[in-house]
């Protein structure tokens, strides 16, 4: 698993989904697109969407400009997504049998939780991200 932080929340990729983690990069804004569609990069001759994971995830609340140190390449098939994320805080081999899956889902892009170092992470559900 990809544990990173944003807005002092840490959450969780699966490692096969991750393509590359990667410092902060330029981005190009993209016209009319939704609130959370930060810009596109260009990352080695590939234009890729760069996402503001905060936006995504907390569409109601009043969202500020955050500070972010690291984008988490993220890929699908052959589709490519970008996200802005405060900082990628490990990289662990998690043990299938301490991830709590959510039957409640609040929230259809967090699939389950698990606990690692006192911290509470919550697992992106990486087909949502790709619909």
């Amino acid at each position: 698993m990809i544990i990173f932080t944003l807005n002092k929340n840490y959450y969780a990729f699966s490692s096969e989904n991750v393509e590359e983690i990667t410092n902060k990069m330029p981005w190009t804004p993209v016209p009319q697109s939704p609130a959370w569609v930060q810009g596109l990069v260009n990352l080695r001759g590939n234009v890729i969407s760069l996402i503001n994971f905060y936006k995504l995830l907390s569409p109601t609340d009043e969202t500020k400009e955050l500070w972010y140190n690291n984008i988490i390449i993220v890929k699908n098939n052959e589709e490519k997504i970008a996200f802005m994320v405060d900082e990628v805080a490990w990289v662990l081999d998690i043990e299938p049998d301490t991830i709590q899956q959510l039957d409640n889902k609040m929230d259809d892009l967090v699939s389950s939780v698990f606990q690692v170092k006192d911290q509470i992470v919550s697992v992106i559900n990486m087909e949502k991200l790709f619909l």
